[in-house]
């Protein structure tokens, strides 16, 4: 019986020769015993893609919706509170002192759209964290700006800052943690929907809801809900068609080969 495995990724060398060379572990597979699966292996990639295009349209479909709820919260905002909040955040993580070096950043994703839906790391990544404040609202509720606000003024202070980006929205910033102060600002958002342990800033307080068309705020987020669970679905799909695709190659694959060439390998980075 075969066992599920990964198929053959490649990734070009930047340096060839001079820095990298390339590991081809096809020179490990049986030629021969793809043939009787040619048309099934083309056939099967033909659907992923499609299948893969497919939910991206939805995820695309739901940011557009997203950003009308957004909207509607944003025009309810009040924005004075949120500076309020910034100082006192700021008071209350940052020391006086100030570097005259600016300080450094990471930018990298805690949470990610898979197969099995929604996963975020955020918790694991800040558990080294004393300090942890959670902002909790929907999109357009003010989050985004705190978070910024305080990114900007770790830099000011010289400190290096992990800096989380959104998933949907890569240029949002969803969480920050500042390693040398073991502070994290981290969001409970209508991305992650996690609940968080920490201190609490419900961002909700700072938006007006009787500027605010309920009835189609709600409907804005039932929208946008739908339409990310349908991508995510679609997504889980994808994920079952590659599985079947993998059977064709592990069938085929000399793991014997593959484990020399791993010893190999090893041995020589030991050496470094």
């Amino acid at each position: 019986m075969c066992v599920y495995n990964t198929t053959t990724h490649v990734v070009d060398p930047i340096n060839p020769g001079a820095v990298d060379e390339v590991l081809n572990m096809g020179q490990h597979w049986n030629e021969e015993g793809f043939k009787q699966y040619r048309s099934s292996i083309i056939e099967t990639n033909k659907e992923i893609k499609n299948t893969f295009e497919r939910a991206y349209r939805f995820i695309k479909a739901s940011k557009l919706i997203h950003d009308d709820w957004s909207n509607f919260n944003k025009t309810a905002l009040d924005y004075s509170k949120i500076l309020l909040l910034e100082d006192d955040l700021k008071d209350k993580i940052f020391s006086n002192s100030l570097s005259k070096a600016l300080g450094s950043d990471r930018h990298i994703f805690a949470t990610a759209f898979t197969p099995n839906g929604i996963v975020t790391f955020i918790e694991n990544l800040s558990e080294n964290c004393n300090k942890i404040y959670v902002l909790n609202g929907g999109p357009g509720t003010g989050k985004t700006q705190v978070l910024t606000f305080l990114y900007k003024e770790a830099l000011r202070r010289g400190l290096f800052v992990e800096v989380y980006h959104d998933p949907l929205i890569p240029d949002r910033i969803e969480h920050i943690i500042i390693p040398e102060l073991k502070t994290a600002i981290i969001t409970s958002n209508e991305i992650n929907k996690q609940k968080f342990t920490g201190t609490q800033i419900f961002m909700d307080n700072f938006v007006d809801y009787s500027k605010v068309n309920k009835d189609e705020l709600l409907q804005s987020k039932e929208n946008f809900n739908n339409l990310l669970n349908k991508g995510l679905s679609i997504i889980s799909s994808a994920k079952k068609l590659h599985d079947e695709l993998e059977k064709y190659y592990i069938c085929n694959m000399n793991f014997k080969e593959i484990d020399e060439t791993y010893e190999l390998l090893l041995n020589r980075l030991l050496k470094y």
